[in-house]
């Protein structure tokens, strides 16, 4: 059931629902927004197309400065000084200020205030990545968006865009061409996005996976399996197109970024390292602690899920 709930586990961390007791002070982002009680119908779903929307604005990067801060693997890994610790720290505090207000937005949504919602939460989203921007220096604005490439897996992520490619050097006849292919693809990707987040919503509606019915957890099960088979074989699809307008150069820097994943990250879903261990790629290797992978973590969400002391929820 892993296998449906690596987006549900991401939902849930995203929007700070039920937080590990491992958890650093403002772990989640969002987890103030429904003070502890269970989001209204429809809720997830504004938030997640929100989030994704803002990933090619390079809310990835963002998100994954305002977790990894806690993480003296992540701030070493990035170069951070304690000043720009504490300005992102100060940054996240802040966030927690327009949360109540959401909460009640939420709760008295309606289908024709979804969208104001959902464009509030996506300028607000670009708000905090410009924030970060003008907090931190070029260099380790660079460092934030090697990193978050490497942990979902690069090129061949589902959750792959435009703006998280830019690591690899592209130019602007580049970024026109590859815009035009995930443009030709978006459909497809968003109503895969839009599978996943109604078994979201479900889910957490009815308190969590123990609390279904046998029968809808029959369903969920029989439903993993082919959301799971489509979302890997549209990624396949997509990377195989994105990769024919690199040059040699960029696909080598490529395989270079994914060789040398710090050791912290959670290893590489197998669906990657099948590829990556291909004799066209020039043999990546399954990397720093794959060793560890466990059964049924099929996607590379989980550098967003709770891993106790491993980073994202790793303190110092």
């Amino acid at each position: 059931m892993r296998r449906i709930l690596f987006f549900i586990l991401f939902v849930a961390f995203v929007v700070g629902l039920s937080p590990p007791a491992s958890a650093q002070p403002g772990g989640g982002p969002l987890r103030e927004i429904f003070q502890g009680q269970p989001p209204p119908p429809g809720a997830i779903s504004t938030l997640g197309r929100s989030f994704f929307g803002a990933m090619e604005d390079g809310f990835g990067g963002s998100l994954t400065l305002l977790i990894g801060v806690d993480d003296r693997n992540v701030r070493e890994e990035l170069g951070m000084t304690d000043a720009e610790a504490n300005s992102i720290r100060l940054l996240r505090g802040a966030l927690l200020v327009p949360a109540a207000q959401y909460g009640t937005r939420f709760s008295s949504m309606t289908e024709e205030t979804q969208a104001s919602i959902q464009a509030d939460l996506s300028r607000d989203m670009r708000r905090v990545t410009e924030s970060l921007n003008t907090a931190l220096p070029q260099e380790r604005r660079d460092n934030v968006q090697r990193l978050f490439f490497q942990a979902t897996g690069g090129i061949d992520s589902p959750v792959i865009n435009l703006n998280s490619m830019e690591v690899l050097g592209l130019s602007e006849a580049q970024k026109v061409q590859m815009k035009a292919v995930f443009d030709e693809m978006q459909a497809e990707r968003v109503a895969q996005m839009e599978t996943v987040l109604g078994i979201a919503e479900k889910v957490i509606a009815a308190g969590g996976w123990q609390n279904l019915s046998e029968e809808e957890r029959a369903e969920f099960l029989r439903q993993g399996p082919e959301l799971e088979a489509q979302t890997w074989a549209t990624s396949r699809q997509l990377a195989e197109r994105l990769r024919q307008h690199l040059t040699p150069e960029q696909l080598e820097r490529e395989r270079q970024l994914i060789a040398s994943r710090p050791a912290f990250l959670p290893p590489l879903p197998p669906q990657i390292r099948d590829r990556l261990n291909q004799a066209d790629t020039g043999g990546y290797g399954d990397g720093p602690g794959a060793g560890s992978w466990r059964p049924g973590d099929d996607l590379p969400i989980q550098i967003l899920e709770p891993r106790g002391s491993r980073f994202p929820r790793g303190g110092d």
